[in-house]
């Protein structure tokens, strides 16, 4: 098999050494970060990403793969082309981003960034410039800061996932200086997961990591959507997808063995008492299920290897941050309940029940740091986990 594969790839390279078709030579250079030579190669970095899976925590199944068989087919048909637009995503999300990417190139020579070096006046000008050009929010570009300035400047940090406190910090400033060759990169390694993702059904549960944010789509419209909290940078999220199966409510948390070694080993008996865990009868150690329970009063699995899910938590104040990385590594959602009703139960307080979903709901946890909002405006968020310049060869 390995040996026919590599027959093809010699034989792909072969074809296209001629001449490279000009139109997947400026789509690529235009909407990717490909760097490729032939028209084969870019073709199938289009198509599947020039992406580092080893630096990644996930399932590498969660991404869309083309098999080099059908690139190389289209190929020897003489329309890799045309294939190559049939096969990329047709999706209203793709799309509008890919054409927010278009209107960035048109304003490149209008977009200047402030300096911050104490020149106020200048600055100010140049902020509202920014916000004209990414939110149209139509400022007069004058040095004076009025309300239409400071109702501009929550705007931008909450489009970019900073504190919404109206003061130009350390954050917003960086935020600000962001040439825009680093934005249209950005978002051209954001197109490269969107060419990757997989196809969604209409119904569908989808957590967005950098955003800490988890929607419900039923029958392709947005349903319900709360705040999430993910994985700390050294205990990541994992990118993966599978389907929802079983609603727990009142559970019990069993503290997991890495987790018991890091936070819970060497704490005493009345430390752990007074944290409402305890061992059970096979010293292990759990906590019992109550309102004090890490896992809160509703969990919501969808069984994989990595042992993640979504469930309620105690900890509601660290829904109000902006960054909201402090899990270890399963998904806290802001409001369980809601989505407990969404699916059609109500909840029961009182003993552990285990719930069987009579329709199946697929789960994606997915990685995107910019994308179009649905009022046309442009979102993004800091790359949590370094993935932005992890993943990308």
């Amino acid at each position: 098999m390995k040996k026919r594969l590599s027959l093809f790839l010699l034989a792909s390279l072969t074809l296209s050494a001629a001449a490279v078709d000009e139109r997947l030579l400026a789509y690529q250079q235009r909407y990717s970060v490909c760097n490729k030579k032939n028209d084969y190669q870019i073709a199938a970095c289009l198509l599947n990403g020039n992406l580092n899976f080893s630096m990644f925590r996930g399932d590498r199944r969660a991404f869309r793969y083309l098999s080099p068989k059908q690139i190389y087919r289209a190929q020897q048909e003489g329309r890799l082309y045309e294939f190559t637009m049939e096969q990329l995503p047709h999706t209203e999300r793709y799309e509008s981003l890919r054409k927010y990417l278009d209107y960035l190139y048109t304003i490149e020579k209008q977009y200047v960034t402030p300096h911050f070096k104490g020149n106020d006046a200048e600055d100010t000008v140049r902020m509202k410039r920014i916000f004209n050009l990414l939110y149209d929010a139509g400022l007069d570009e004058t040095p004076e800061r009025d309300y239409a300035f400071e109702e501009a400047l929550l705007e931008f940090q909450r489009r970019n996932g900073l504190a919404v406190d109206g003061e130009i910090g350390p954050q917003t400033k960086r935020a600000l200086k962001t040439p825009i060759h680093t934005i249209i990169r950005k978002i051209k390694k954001n197109l490269t997961i969107e060419r990757v993702t997989q196809q969604k059904p209409g119904t569908y549960v989808m957590v967005n990591i950098p955003e800490y944010h988890m929607y419900f789509y039923r029958d392709g419209y947005p349903v319900l959507d709360m705040n999430t909290v993910v994985g700390k940078p050294k205990m990541r999220t994992p990118v993966f997808n599978r389907n929802m199966k079983f609603i727990v409510e009142n559970p019990t948390w069993n503290v997991p063995p890495s987790i018991y070694a890091k936070e819970y080993a060497h704490k005493s008996p009345e430390q752990l008492r007074r944290l409402g865990l305890r061992y059970g009868s096979d010293g292990k150690l759990y906590q019992p299920a109550g309102r004090r329970n890490a896992l809160g009063l509703v969990k919501f699995l969808f069984p994989n290897k990595f042992n993640v899910y979504m469930h309620d938590t105690p900890a509601k104040s660290l829904f109000k941050r902006s960054r909201r990385a402090y899990s270890h590594g399963c998904i806290r959602l802001e409001r369980p309940m809601d989505l407990l009703h969404e699916l059609g139960y109500e909840y029961r307080p009182g003993k552990t029940r285990w719930i069987t979903l009579d329709e199946q709901i697929p789960v994606f946890i997915e990685y995107h740091t910019a994308w179009i909002g649905e009022d046309g405006k442009l979102e993004m968020r800091p790359d949590v986990y370094g993935y932005e310049w992890k993943l990308f060869r």
